[in-house]
């Protein structure tokens, strides 16, 4: 759980004023699921994938960055290997979140400046 941990950790930079969240690696949740887990108790991908009820191709999608944690499969991981789903949910949003910034850095876009007057 020492990645969990090292997600989890953000350092905040101040810069113009404003605080900015700077991330070196973002990390994908299914990452997580195959250091963590699966790598660290040698387990299996077709072993993990049958005690998940879902298939290889699922499963192999997920922790090589193809697929999203969905809430079922952070429900699934949960009952099997324990810990919470929310935490997976969260981290796949983290994940989301942080890929649309890179995204968005190229998108020239003007703020919309709302008038003072009725």
């Amino acid at each position: 759980m020492c990645l969990i941990l090292i997600f989890l950790i953000i350092i905040s930079v101040f810069k113009n004023g404003k605080m900015k969240r700077a991330i070196h690696h973002n990390t994908h949740p299914g990452e997580l699921l195959k250091e963590e887990i699966i790598v660290s108790n040698n387990l299996t991908i077709t072993a993990v994938a049958e005690m998940l009820g879902v298939t290889r191709a699922a499963l192999s999608n997920l922790i090589n960055k193809k697929a999203a944690i969905s809430p079922l499969m952070a429900i699934r991981i949960e009952k099997v290997f324990g810990g919470n789903a929310e935490l997976w949910i969260r981290m796949q949003a983290s994940y989301d979140l942080r890929e649309a910034e890179k995204k968005a850095k190229k998108l020239k876009l003007k703020p919309y400046i709302f008038s003072l007057s009725n």
